[in-house]
């Protein structure tokens, strides 16, 4: 460690002082430290790479203390590289941070800066330090001979499985700028969609929860009260009242057996979506719901569409364009429909007639589709479907909204409002047999 340190001591007053954490390039396994004096992390980072050195982690001596400092103490420590028990916390980009990463790439590699160069630009201007150590680790791929698109599929809980594979067809045809334009395109629309469902249900969830805890609250506190009164003067009771009263001793008396049961409920549901044939079910029925049937397909084809028409246009031949749609569409009955449709579309057949024959999606898309494939302009219909279904989704989240949260209350308060009446009704009673008396 001296010898290196000797070899790569700079006699300059800038320099400063780094901790390195490597690996040597034929033994990944074993990681080392060194010290290095340099003028800045990206020269110790090229030397280090010169060297034939997988570079890990480079730290300014004196800096980066503090929690962090704590942190990778303990990741280190746990000889995890994964970020020990609190990585699902720390190790997490948002989709914003993706999209952002996607623009500012294809712009720089537009202007003629090469991919190495231009990770080195955005990693400079990215603040959250596990991003940064992701495209550092991009940048050390790339550097020893590797792909891009290979070096993002190491990291595919960051990176959307489309990433991979839309830079792999960029990496082929030399539109590498272009393929991550769509990919921002792409995920803009995406977060766009799921932002207005997650928006258009947050208040009738929020009312939900507060309308139940209230509920629940009346049940175990206030109900028993009325009970001791009603038990005092042994009335008898209406029948309103008594299922009313039965419920309270219930959850009472056995709360830890409700609780136990809706969380057994909860894990069992979660356990047998993990099973393909009982998730597929799950997912035909959540598409044929009464409610929230229509915005989940809706939703699905704008999916299915925008993906679709982002890959074609990207270069993805139509075979592996839908086999990619069919896993973007977070539906397994859909994606199955859609498998099958891809095996006629093998053997010659048409797209838009085998998705109407599947039945799919609505006869409004087949129909488009059709069209055109007649046309030999399916890219450009399917960014019409998109829009329009988008456009859909729109109104009918607006509407939803506007009619949920009336109904919510309604509902609700009716609920509470029968509780309430339930307890007066035999207190209205005695206050008029003893006003008759």
């Amino acid at each position: 460690m001296s010898e290196f340190n000797e070899k790569y001591k700079l006699k300059n007053l800038d320099d400063k002082t780094f901790d390195c954490h490597v690996r040597l390039r034929d033994e990944p396994g074993k990681s080392q430290k060194l010290i290095v004096e340099a003028a800045s992390r990206e020269a110790v980072t090229q030397k280090l790479l010169a060297q034939g050195y997988m570079v890990v982690d480079v730290r300014e001596r004196g800096h980066g203390g503090g929690l962090q400092s704590l942190l990778s103490l303990f990741f280190q420590a746990s000889g995890n590289n994964t970020g020990g028990p609190f990585s699902s916390l720390l190790e997490h980009v948002t989709t914003r941070e993706l999209i952002f990463f996607a623009v500012q790439l294809s712009t720089l590699l537009k202007a003629g800066i090469p991919l190495l160069r231009a990770l080195e630009i955005i990693d400079k201007g990215i603040s959250k330090p596990y991003f940064k150590k992701v495209i550092l680790d991009l940048r050390r791929r790339v550097s020893e001979g590797g792909t891009f698109s290979v070096a993002l599929r190491h990291y595919h809980k960051v990176f959307p499985w489309i990433w991979g594979n839309l830079v792999e067809v960029g990496e082929t045809t030399g539109k590498l700028p272009e393929c991550l334009e769509e990919i921002a395109q792409y995920q803009e629309s995406a977060a766009r969609i799921k932002q207005k469902v997650v928006t258009a249900f947050f208040y009738p969830g929020i009312l939900s929860v507060a309308v139940t805890g209230a509920l629940v609250f009346l049940l175990i506190f206030i109900v028993p009260k009325f009970s001791a009164i009603f038990l005092a003067q042994k009335m008898e009771l209406p029948a309103l009242t008594q299922i009313v009263l039965a419920m309270s001793e219930v959850l009472r008396k056995h709360f830890l057996w409700v609780v136990g049961i809706v969380a057994a409920a909860a894990i069992a549901f979660n356990y047998t979506k993990k099973v393909p044939a009982i998730k597929m079910e799950y997912d035909r029925m959540a598409l044929e719901a009464p409610l929230f049937g229509p915005i989940l397909m809706q939703v699905a084809v704008v999916r299915f569409t925008r993906s679709l028409g982002t890959l074609l246009r990207s270069g993805v031949q139509i075979l592996q364009a839908l086999e990619i749609g069919g896993r973007l569409m977070e539906n397994q009955y859909i994606e199955a429909g859609i498998t099958e449709v891809t095996k006629q579309v093998r053997s010659g057949q048409g797209l838009g007639i085998q998705l109407e024959n599947r039945k799919i999606f609505p006869v409004f898309v087949s129909q488009l589709i059709t069209v055109g494939e007649e046309s030999g302009q399916l890219e450009l219909f399917l960014d019409l479907l998109a829009k329009y279904y988008e456009e859909q989704v729109d109104t009918f989240l607006a509407r939803l909204t506007t009619l949920l949260e009336p109904f919510l209350l309604v509902f609700m308060g009716g609920v509470i409002g029968t509780i309430v009446i339930s307890m007066f009704l035999p207190i209205i009673e005695l206050s008029t047999r003893g006003g008759g008396g």
